[in-house]
């Protein structure tokens, strides 16, 4: 991939997921849903959460999926199930502290010069909280950022808050790059229009990425290896 040129030429705007991208957090949100469960005597298994869960919504969409897997084996409502989660998921990010995904800071600084917006689940008051306890909130400008709630409650992979992030920046899809971790994501970018950069991680790393335009493994670190090494060529010619 020549990352040089696609950089130097059409791309303007940079638009992140939170969860999985920016923030280590998916671990934290496989623990809710366990201490959540535990007093029903269910647990959910990694390979569970991977094949069933991971990249849903955790208001919604999951808590019906649970209902409907476990039925009354869960003796509370779904929008009941999607509160309490939360609460609990508020509570681990203030007892266990929400760590940067390995190189993530290092690679939002190098897109700084370019319009910086997350594109994610949580609604914006948490999406303030975890960019804040990572340290990068001020490298997002709040009218650039979009949310669940704010694209109208629609899920990925529809497109909704992806078209919402672009119109924010002001940007036409095709100058922008979106980085996801989930298939979901990577379906819900495309369909917006942008370039999509897919970025598997231990939860999602079996999930169909057909979708996106490019697959890197290895996280930021393998990332900003291509970069260095793409730069790098093409001073070399």
């Amino acid at each position: 991939m020549n990352w040089e040129k696609l950089l130097n030429g059409k791309i303007e705007g940079i638009v992140f997921d939170f969860d999985g991208i920016i923030g280590d957090t998916e671990g934290l949100q496989m623990e809710k849903w366990n201490i959540l469960l535990e007093p029903f005597g269910i647990q959910i298994s990694l390979e569970e959460y991977i094949k069933e869960y991971c990249g849903k919504p955790s208001a919604t969409e999951i808590p019906l999926l649970l209902k409907k897997k476990y039925g009354d084996k869960i003796p509370l409502i779904p929008e009941e199930i999607g509160k309490q989660a939360g609460i609990i998921l508020e509570s681990l990010f203030k007892t266990q502290g929400i760590k940067l995904m390995p190189d993530a800071k290092k690679a939002i600084l190098f897109f700084i010069s370019f319009k910086l917006s997350v594109c994610s689940y949580n609604d914006p008051k948490e999406l303030e909280m975890k960019l804040s306890s990572v340290d990068v909130s001020s490298l997002f400008p709040k009218n650039y950022r979009s949310t669940f709630s704010e694209a109208g409650y629609r899920p990925k992979p529809h497109p909704a808050m992806y078209r919402l992030a672009i119109k924010r920046l002001g940007l036409k899809p095709e100058k922008c790059i979106a980085f996801e971790d989930t298939s979901v994501g990577v379906q819900s970018a495309a369909k917006a229009g942008l370039f999509v950069v897919a970025m598997p991680n231990v939860y999602s790393e079996r999930q169909d990425f057909s979708a996106a335009d490019v697959v890197i493994r290895g996280g930021w670190p393998a990332f900003l290896k291509e970069i260095h090494l793409s730069f790098s060529s093409n001073k070399g010619n």
